[in-house]
């Protein structure tokens, strides 16, 4: 099977060029702590198959990319804790056809929706720190704060959280 591998970014602000970076295997990424970690100007984008394993994301920022902030394509599972998904020119989190879990996540100033699921995603939101709020910046009203877009895909959202403490502005 695939051996997880495991990311240190340490503190500081790290520029990248492109839209993405592609995540295709399981993968531990662990940042400083929000505000202390940003990556700025991309955005992530987690591929592989469902079967592969868990990409965890844990403890940064990620800023100002031209796309969505977190994009789970058809692929592995992403558990994100303690980050902060702000000015995509996207989406904040996006999943196609993936399921991913988010603890104490901010998504701020965004283009688009800020959490957005759609065919056959599930995106399940819990912690207290979570805040989807001041997206849909570029005006377009078919996005939303929150946005499940298909039938078949779901926004969880774990007690005591309410979509109206949580998404404001949008």
């Amino acid at each position: 099977g695939n051996v997880p591998s495991v990311l240190f970014i340490e503190e500081g602000e790290h520029r990248e060029g492109g839209k993405y970076v592609t995540m295709k295997k399981p993968l531990s990424m662990y940042g400083a702590g929000r505000g202390l970690t940003t990556l700025v100007g991309v955005g992530l984008q987690i591929k592989g198959n469902k079967s592969d394993g868990i990409v965890e994301i844990q403890d940064l920022t990620i800023k100002g990319g031209k796309w969505s902030g977190l994009y789970a394509y058809k692929g592995m599972k992403v558990i994100m804790k303690g980050c902060t998904i702000e000015e995509c020119g996207g989406g904040g989190v996006d999943a196609w056809g993936a399921d991913i879990t988010c603890d104490d996540l901010q998504v701020i100033g965004c283009g688009n929706s800020g959490v957005y699921a759609w065919y056959n995603a599930t995106i399940t939101l819990s912690g207290q720190g979570t805040s989807i709020q001041g997206n849909v910046t570029k005006g377009n009203s078919y996005y939303y704060g929150l946005d499940a877009c298909t039938s078949s895909s779901f926004i969880h959202l774990v007690h005591p959280l309410t979509k109206e403490q949580i998404s404001k502005n949008n």
